[in-house]
């Protein structure tokens, strides 16, 4: 299954791509990268649904194709009540074709279980590979495979807090709506 999403989202990035070519050398990028995912679980008859959503905002400048920059990165789901809160610093690389590789260190984030639990002295990684594509002089859209590592080191139960070693791992595709200022 992940094989034949990873060709669809390749056929699909290759095949929609606009006319006029990115030139984000020397701009302030702004981007907003979301997925909203809504599963449906039938076990035995019993049913049960996952609605989740990632998101994340980032604002840097790119240097001569080079990134910098910073990330505010938020997950949600509204089955269980949970969501993940992290911040951190933005590194990338933008070819002539307009796609990019882009690093993440998230230096700060916490999980909440909801009911009282959550996970805090959080930190971690991201790393993209995606494009955008430039639709007028400032506004470009795009996509991206976003795959993200949080290591938590402590868990609070009610208030009471202990040791905890704790890792999530994601792979998720993601949709780009980019701003560039000059």
């Amino acid at each position: 299954m992940r094989t034949l999403f990873l060709s669809l989202f390749t056929i699909l990035f290759l095949a929609f791509q606009p006319k006029a070519q990115a030139d984000l050398t020397n701009t302030v990028l702004f981007t907003l990268n979301t997925i909203y995912l809504d599963r449906d679980y039938t076990d035995n008859g019993v049913t049960s649904q996952a609605k989740t959503t990632d998101t994340d905002l980032r604002l840097g400048k790119v240097f001569k194709r080079y990134y910098a920059g910073a990330i505010y990165s938020q997950s949600s789901n509204d089955s269980s009540d949970s969501n993940r809160t992290s911040y951190g610093l933005s590194g990338g690389y933008f070819s002539e074709k307009d796609l990019y590789i882009a690093a993440h260190y998230f230096f700060s984030s916490t999980f909440d279980h909801g009911g009282g639990t959550v996970d805090e002295k959080g930190s971690g990684y991201e790393i993209d590979l995606g494009g955008l594509f430039k639709f007028t002089s400032s506004f470009y859209m795009g996509l991206m495979m976003a795959y993200k590592t949080f290591n938590y080191s402590e868990r609070s139960i009610n208030g009471v807090s202990g040791g905890t070693s704790v890792t999530h791992r994601e792979l998720l595709p993601l949709f780009t709506i980019g701003f560039a200022f000059q």
